[in-house]
């Protein structure tokens, strides 16, 4: 029975497939799918279920905080010799002709190429404004103008060194030494004009004074600030000079400007006493208080002060616009050696010129042209009271025949002279006044005797014009041979 199953199903299968319709090919692939394909692994279903998640508090743990310092470690520092201007470095240029290298290279003293001709021909010009005051104090036996005599010398070196530093550029001390010398000569020239002007009012002022000021001590006063300024930029000028290093530099120029600013505020106080005069003067030239020979000299001399001090003060502010904004690329000033010329040099010039055009010792001479001691050298000079008398022979208190066309001033009179009034008249006339013997011994020459000295014949005397107080002449006694 078995055997015949399978005879049975092959006879009956073509007959079932006949008779049935034929299946879609989807679902007998499907089927064939089904039939063929391996049973895969799927994902249980989850038994989890968000509604009954357990909840399980966080654990915290409080655990002390550690920190951990960092390691310090030391910074390495190599003691390595400082970088030297020398070939090899970067910023080193090697000099072109006469030594000149670009003005941003270490080793540059110029900002500029100097130019040798305009040097030599300044040095030249103020060469002979030197010479021409020279000649001009021995002509007019004028010993204070020493002092315009070395403004001129110091002009004369600064543009000479100037024109040697032209041609050696690479010479740090020429170029100091013309640096220092174009930046404090005009102190000279400074402190000349306020010689001048003591001068003027002592020889031309009817009362010897401006305000409370005596010639002497307006003298003293200005040529002191003077001296404060003159160091002041002296030191400054020498720290900013060519080489140092950029911060020396920096501190010199403030320097400098701080004393130079000095200068120009001496120079406008100054000023406020020459207008001071000048009003005083044509009033008292209107009224008739002025002699004959003393009308018209004082002009000349004022216009020539005021000419000085307005050449130097173009010149202060000048330096004062150069240096403020430093020596570097962003300001051109310094770099400009023709602006130099015109704002430095060309207005010096001009003020010592002008002394040479309207030298005092053309008005200023005479008897009254000395100026009186100042009472610091009355005080303290000890050497100006004992002056010998070179046409006594060294011989003090001889009553020679030149002394009586003199007068004597306190600096003059030794410790055992006296100091006395002269009486005048109501006319101003100087009147006699007996001598008065100090020692007498029998044979008469055991002491000299003091007495005045002679006064001229009745019919010589001549009016003198009142004095004032501060000026009042007075005679010591002498002794007699």
């Amino acid at each position: 029975m078995r055997s015949s199953l399978p005879l049975l199903s092959a006879l009956l299968l073509p007959l079932l497939s006949a008779a049935l319709p034929t299946p879609t090919p989807s679902l007998s692939l499907s089927a064939r799918a089904a039939i063929t394909s391996l049973p895969s692994a799927t994902a249980p279903p989850s038994r989890r279920d968000d509604n009954f998640a357990p909840s399980i508090p966080p654990v915290s743990l409080n655990l002390p905080t550690v920190s951990v310092a960092e390691p310090s470690i030391p910074s390495l520092s190599l003691n390595l010799p400082p970088e030297t201007c020398t070939p090899g470095f970067s910023s080193y240029a090697t000099p072109g002709p006469d030594g000149y290298v670009s003005a941003d290279t270490c080793n540059a003293l110029w900002v500029y190429f100097p130019n040798f001709a305009a040097a030599v021909a300044f040095s030249v010009l103020f060469g002979m404004l030197t010479i021409a005051h020279v000649g001009q104090a021995v002509l007019y036996h004028n010993g204070f103008c020493w002092v315009i005599i070395m403004a001129g010398l110091w002009e004369t070196g600064a543009y000479a060194f100037r024109a040697l530093g032209s041609k050696n550029q690479q010479s740090s001390g020429i170029a100091t030494v013309a640096q220092i010398l174009v930046l404090v000569a005009p102190i000279w020239v400074n402190a000349f004009a306020y010689m001048v002007f003591a001068r003027i009012v002592h020889f031309y002022s009817p009362t010897r004074k401006i305000w409370f000021f005596s010639p002497s001590i307006l003298a003293l006063v200005f040529v002191t600030l003077d001296i404060v300024s003159f160091v002041i930029q002296l030191v400054g000028g020498g720290m900013a000079g060519p080489g140092a290093s950029p911060e020396s530099q920096k501190k010199g120029l403030n320097i400098y400007m701080g004393g130079i600013g000095m200068q120009e505020g001496f120079i406008v106080l100054f000023l406020g006493l020459v207008i001071t005069f000048h009003r005083d003067q044509l009033q008292a030239e209107r009224v008739g208080r002025l002699t004959a020979d003393k009308i018209g000299g004082w002009k000349w001399l004022i216009w020539a002060l005021y000419g000085c001090l307005l050449a130097i003060t173009i010149r202060i502010i000048y330096r004062l616009a150069e240096f403020s904004a430093g020596l570097g690329a962003s300001n051109p000033l310094p770099s400009n050696e023709p602006l130099l010329y015109v704002l430095e040099s060309t207005p010096m010039w001009l003020a010592i010129l002008a002394w040479n055009i309207v030298h005092p010792g053309r008005f200023i001479h005479g008897a009254d042209a000395k100026m009186p001691p100042s009472w610091l050298s009355r005080h303290l000079c000890c050497c100006c009271r004992k002056r010998r008398c070179d046409e006594c022979n060294g011989k003090l208190g001889h009553a020679g025949a030149h002394h009586h066309h003199r007068l004597a001033d306190g600096s003059e009179l030794e410790d055992n002279q006296e100091m006395h009034p002269v009486p005048k008249t109501h006319r101003g006339r100087v009147a006699a006044a007996p001598a008065k013997p100090r020692d007498s011994s029998p044979n008469g020459t055991a002491r000299e005797q003091l007495r005045l000295r002679p006064q001229p014949a009745a019919d010589n005397h001549r009016e003198v014009s009142p004095e004032p107080p501060s000026y009042t002449a007075h005679r010591p006694r002498e002794f007699l041979s």
